[in-house]
């Protein structure tokens, strides 16, 4: 097949966490199964764009990225540019994958592909839930606004794109479920995303990242740096479990914005939580591995999350994970044993329940055995491919 893949922002874009992880992943696994994978992408990478060549096609992995410019206005990730080349190359793909909704890219592909009559998927990303359209940003204006452009948006673009997709790809059933308030007539499926399971956890173990250091045991979140995350809540959880015991430490690894990177600084500060947890800011790929084989436990408290790539990859380095029961995860984390799943809103039980595990070496190594053993059987990219692979080819075969 040829496969276009349509994404406001790719690799290496890491900036924007999951979605970009996720995105080159299945990409890249669809090429490995001997398709023809491109993707088209803008050059935004926050307030700057990616030092990358523009409007020609750039070998990754065994696809082809084409970048082009983003310009005014700059979050709605508009790109002259990009619609000119959708035009132009749509009839060469059997079908067309759009990761987002709300911003360009997702209204210009899907135009494109219903005049041209090429059949497209949406991946939301989670963002379909009203957790999402309500979300708060640091300043009021920008949460008002945020707000508004959505609902906007999905009353006077965004349904009619949904509902006329040949499919929506969500990723669990958590986010199918929450995105059931726009009534989206088109056929879904959930396909999870995926993970690299590495091959054995050597080499790594003793090597020293700040906050890592002596003999605690240490309890890792992984993740960008957001109020979603349920940071604020983990760090009340750290604070009654070091009233207990001395023998842990947190670390705290991504960044956010400057004003909540501060906030959750002085929320440590005002606790005299200093010596008990670090905050160690971005993690590069080959830090993150040496991060996730000197873990104990990893932790994820978020009060909204569609899937949770990070949880996976830790469960991939068998690592037993404790989330919330808003993390779209979380039934493959109940069904294996992989770890345990808890409402984010009772931190004194969250307390427990790590105590507990770091009491128990025994448990958190069979839970570390099975989430591995989970990872292998449901989240590996080759096996992630063939489902989107046969969910593609029912599409196709349904407008022959």
């Amino acid at each position: 097949m040829n496969i276009l893949h349509v994404i406001p922002s790719f690799a290496p874009a890491w900036r924007y966490g999951g979605p970009i992880i996720a995105s080159l992943g299945l990409t890249t696994a669809l090429a490995k199964r001997g398709h023809n994978v491109k993707v088209f992408t803008t050059n935004k990478d926050g307030d700057g764009i990616l030092p990358v060549e523009i409007g020609k096609p750039v070998a990754m992995q065994g696809i082809e990225v084409t970048y082009f410019p983003v310009g005014f206005p700059r979050w709605y990730y508009f790109s002259f540019k990009l619609s000119h080349a959708l035009k132009h190359n749509l009839p060469d793909f059997d079908i067309v994958h759009i990761h987002s909704v709300y911003l360009w890219p997702t209204t210009i592909a899907s135009y494109w592909c219903r005049k041209l009559k090429i059949p497209y998927l949406v991946r939301p990303l989670g963002m379909l839930d009203s957790i999402n359209v309500e979300k708060d940003y640091e300043y009021k204006i920008t949460s008002f606004m945020s707000k508004i452009k959505k609902n906007t948006y999905m009353k006077f673009i965004g349904k009619h794109d949904l509902n006329n997709a040949a499919g929506i790809h969500y990723t669990s059933q958590y986010e199918k479920d929450l995105a059931s308030k726009w009534e989206i007539k088109a056929e879904d499926t959930i396909i999870p995303l995926g993970v690299d399971i590495p091959k054995s956890n050597i080499g790594l173990r003793g090597h020293k990242i700040t906050g890592m250091q002596g003999k605690l045991k240490t309890i890792l979140f992984l993740s960008r740096l957001d109020p979603i995350k349920g940071i604020e809540t983990l760090i009340k959880t750290i604070n009654i479990l070091y009233q207990i015991r001395k023998d842990f430490n947190l670390v705290i690894g991504g960044s956010g914005t400057k004003k909540y990177e501060l906030k959750l600084r002085k929320i440590i500060d005002d606790n005299g939580l200093n010596d008990v947890i670090s905050m160690i800011g971005n993690v590069d790929q080959l830090d993150k591995n040496v991060i996730f084989e000197n873990a104990d436990l990893f932790v994820l408290l978020s009060h909204h999350e569609n899937f949770g790539i990070v949880v996976a990859e830790a469960m991939a380095m068998k690592i037993p994970v404790i989330i919330s029961n808003n993390v779209g995860i979380q039934n493959y984390v109940k069904d294996y044993g992989a770890g345990l799943v808890i409402s984010e809103n009772h931190p004194e039980l969250i307390a427990r329940q790590i105590g507990d595990l770091l009491d128990d070496d025994k448990l958190r190594i069979e839970m570390g055995n099975k989430a591995r053993y989970l990872c292998e059987n449901e989240f590996a990219w080759d096996k992630v491919a063939e489902q989107t692979e046969k969910y593609y080819e029912l599409i196709l075969s349904k407008s022959d």
